[in-house]
């Protein structure tokens, strides 16, 4: 191997191993690797930083997470769980399917799943799992009798789903590396994201069955007829529908802009902002000028932190183009296999293993230039791969020993994450089936382009 890539990638994994947080490890391993391997200047790292954030499209990222963070405080998410409570909490597994759903809703409004929750501040992994959803769906999940493991796991797995329903930060990120156009992306990300969140709801019915809890309540034996019934349940969805009217109403502007070609993915998140904002305080007024300044500074922070984890994956990219390392990944991958089927499968075990040490921003950046060459030349759509990379590290946040959803899973639950893991289970097997279908059938990413 390589004396520098050796260099570059031991110190990477070393700092990684020590718990040196993910930016830090990037940059340092690079600036290291600069300074003892080549004869680069060291000013090139402040060049390629500045370069890697300095985008038109990057700039949609920090305007999504604070249009999510307004939304999580602001009683947008709570409306969504309530309208999407009255359509199936009624059902085997109710609770369950209302966190799941609630999630698509939610990455369908803010575009990202670290606003779904917020990010370790220290470390900028996207949890996408905890106070927005699951902070209000586990304790409610607990009190209906459900096993706080699986609830916790339920919440972490429902909480993938939102990186890939348009809009999403993580083509957002694809995009402004590949130089895919992001409305294609978001487009060919709604079947995945929905066979996605179909999956989680069938295996949640399947477990709330096997383990008896949260089961369909019965009308039968009972005065009240099943006509009654539905009129009840009729009204209890209209009332939430006409009280969440102006939170559901904020993807119909988003994602109608941006597809009538009214504004760009970066325009619209500025809208969401404004709009988020707006209903907030004014329509809803559950956001005052004090909750405002802590909206701002809590995305203030995160931005902070994903910034630096993106000017230094820019940098981390940029050197190991410097060092031929997708060509030589390319001319590898080719003498292995000839066939893209069997390609796509390698990929998928490489981003599976990648997605549980790394976070999706330095995820992205990195491996997507590393293996375009690759798949181009065998033919594979890049908008197709786009969606793959997306759901395989989407799932690695779930995925020990570093999937951080779970971190997150269990800390919201205050449970210790070993108790997850019979849970985690059955749900990884669906999102591999899930995967496997979608990196198989390209036609389901690609439905609404061609």
């Amino acid at each position: 191997m390589d004396p520098t890539l050796l260099m570059l990638f031991g110190t990477l994994f070393v700092m990684l191993a020590i718990g040196v947080p993910v930016g830090f490890a990037i940059g340092g391993a690079t600036m290291l690797s600069l300074f003892f391997c080549t004869d680069q200047s060291l000013i090139i790292a402040g060049q390629y930083n500045y370069s890697g954030i300095f985008s038109f499209t990057v700039m949609a990222i920090p305007f999504f997470m604070l249009a999510g963070t307004a939304m999580s405080t602001g009683g947008i998410a709570r409306r969504i769980v309530d309208f999407v409570s009255s359509l199936v909490g009624f059902i085997t597994g109710g609770l369950g399917a209302i966190t799941i759903l609630a999630c698509m809703f939610f990455g369908a409004l803010c575009g990202s799943g670290m606003a779904t929750t917020a990010a370790d501040h220290r470390t900028g992994r996207d949890q996408s799992s905890g106070a927005a959803i699951g902070g209000m769906m586990i304790p409610q999940m607990k009190e209906k009798g459900y096993n706080l493991p699986y609830a916790a796991t339920l919440v972490c797995f429902g909480g993938t789903v939102g990186p890939i329903i348009p809009p999403s930060l993580s083509f957002v990120l694809y995009g402004a590396t590949t130089k895919v156009p992001v409305p294609t992306l978001f487009l060919a990300g709604i079947l995945p994201g929905i066979l996605m969140g179909a999956g989680f709801l069938v295996t949640n019915y399947v477990m709330c069955r096997t383990m008896g809890q949260d089961l369909a309540i019965r009308t039968t034996a009972t005065k009240v007829s099943v006509a009654e019934v539905m009129k009840t349940r009729g009204r209890l969805v209209w009332r939430t529908f006409r009280e969440g009217f102006w939170a559901l109403l904020s993807p119909v502007i988003i994602l109608g802009g941006i597809y009538s070609g009214m504004f760009t993915p970066t325009e619209a998140a500025c809208i969401s902002v404004v709009y988020s904002l707006f209903v907030s305080v004014f329509i809803y007024k559950e956001l005052d000028a004090k909750g405002v300044y802590k909206t701002f500074l809590e995305a203030s922070i995160i931005n902070g932190v994903t910034s630096f984890l993106l000017g230094y994956s820019t940098v981390f990219s940029t050197f190991m183009t410097f060092e031929r390392v997708p060509q030589a990944i390319s001319e590898f991958l080719m003498t292995v296999t000839d066939s893209p089927m069997v390609l796509l499968l390698i990929i998928n075990a490489i981003l599976l293993v990648v997605g549980c040490f790394l976070d999706t921003v330095p995820a992205i950046i990195v491996m997507a230039p590393m293996l375009l060459p690759t798949i181009t030349h065998f033919g594979i759509s890049p908008v197709h791969f786009g969606v793959i990379m997306a759901v395989n590290l989407a799932f690695g946040l779930c995925t020990p020993p570093y999937g951080c959803n779970l971190f997150v899973g269990a800390a919201v639950a205050k449970i210790g994450m070993e108790s997850m893991f019979k849970y985690i289970i059955p749900f990884f097997l669906v999102s591999l089936v899930v995967l496997a279908i979608i990196t198989y059938v390209p036609g389901i990413s690609l439905f609404f382009i061609n």
